[in-house]
């Protein structure tokens, strides 16, 4: 039918604008936080335009699901204040469940879309930002260790400090280390160090000709050993591949969301053209806000085990499914959410009408 075809038609092209906005948006804002943590030595500079990639396709099922309720929204609520839906409705006798088909017909194929997204590129992106960022801290201190200036490791609880590196690179020139531990704290110092690894593929650091400097927390008692050689393990041989969390890289609910903040966006369109728009958007912001938010807690809920997977999938998309319900027969019987006694109105025509039977 002509309503139909238009409807699809303009529904594409808003999400096509609204997508390309907010893509843009999600990659400029990711792209200043990563540009950040690289510069803050949490993430290696190397990797910043992986991580980039792998921030932008872990958002785009999101991003396709708010672009799909945008465009639904916003395209009927333009039709309502252009009066285009009174029309529909005066000549051909049609309710506001009409409007669900043409919707669904265009929203399938980005749920579909979503969904791919979601178990396959989505939880893949995941685990390779995570994975990357587990090397970068369990990378080998060494390689993050500059002539010249103090490098913190261990979570800032030993601090190096190398005055000079060799040109093979397994050479170090006055070594200096601060080591700092529950009861005690450790000072070295050395005139040179090499890099050995041992048969287990543990890498360590080889102070020569150097002194120990060993101080308890709780007491002034402190000791000074001198050595030969000194080892400190800078790394730990990594047995078996990094994998990501099992939950984080699980699709939780994304298709499912696409598919409510589609059909909500039928009745969430409905105004009056004299009433205005305003009284609506902030209704479906509030009830878009309500919805990642529950998407969060029942994510907290299913890692820390309180629910079960499908539970949760069941909780949260099964109310938004009943609150799509309950608009929509708000909307087509124009049913009343309180009964009519809880009206003031209601009471104050009683009194009146008992005020004139007297």
């Amino acid at each position: 039918m002509i309503f139909k075809r238009s409807m699809v038609s303009e529904l594409a092209n808003s999400a096509g604008g609204i997508f390309t906005v907010l893509f843009t948006i999600v990659l400029t804002v990711g792209m200043v936080r990563i540009l950040g943590m690289a510069a803050g030595g949490r993430i290696d500079n190397a990797t910043v335009l992986q991580m980039v990639v792998y921030n932008s396709l872990t958002n785009l099922p999101p991003l396709l699901a708010l672009s799909l309720f945008i465009a639904v929204l916003m395209t009927m609520m333009r039709w309502w204040q252009d009066n285009e839906m009174v029309v529909w409705f005066s000549a051909g006798g049609r309710s506001l469940f009409a409007w669900i088909t043409p919707v669904l017909r265009f929203a399938i194929p980005l749920i579909i879309a979503i969904g791919v997204l979601s178990l396959f590129v989505s939880p893949w992106s995941k685990a390779q930002v995570e994975i990357s960022r587990t090397e970068f801290a369990q990378r080998d201190d060494v390689n993050r260790i500059a002539p010249g200036r103090f490098i913190e490791t261990q979570g800032g609880q030993r601090v190096f400090f190398i005055d000079s590196v060799a040109p093979n690179g397994n050479e170090v020139g006055k070594v200096f280390m601060a080591e700092s531990r529950a009861d005690k704290e450790t000072t070295v110092t050395a005139s040179r160090g090499t890099i050995e690894i041992n048969k287990e593929g543990d890498r360590y650091l080889v102070l020569h000709d150097g002194r120990r400097y060993e101080t308890m927390k709780n007491s002034a008692q402190t000791r000074v050993v001198e050595f030969e050689s000194y080892s400190v393990r800078l790394d730990i041989k990594i047995d078996g591949p990094m994998r990501a969390s099992r939950v984080s890289a699980l699709p939780l609910t994304w298709p499912l969301v696409a598919l409510n903040l589609a059909l909500l966006a039928i009745p969430l369109s409905c105004s009056s053209p004299r009433a205005g728009r305003a009284l609506n958007l902030v209704l479906a912001v509030l009830l878009f806000i309500l919805y990642l938010n529950g998407i969060s807690v029942a994510q907290t809920w299913v890692e820390q085990e309180k629910i079960g997977l499908f539970q949760g999938l069941l909780l949260l998309n099964g109310t938004a499914f009943l609150l799509c319900i309950s608009l929509f027969i708000r909307r087509v019987y124009m049913m009343r959410w309180l009964p009519r006694w809880t009206s003031f109105w209601y009471w104050r025509d009683r009194a009146g009408v008992k005020k004139g039977e007297r």
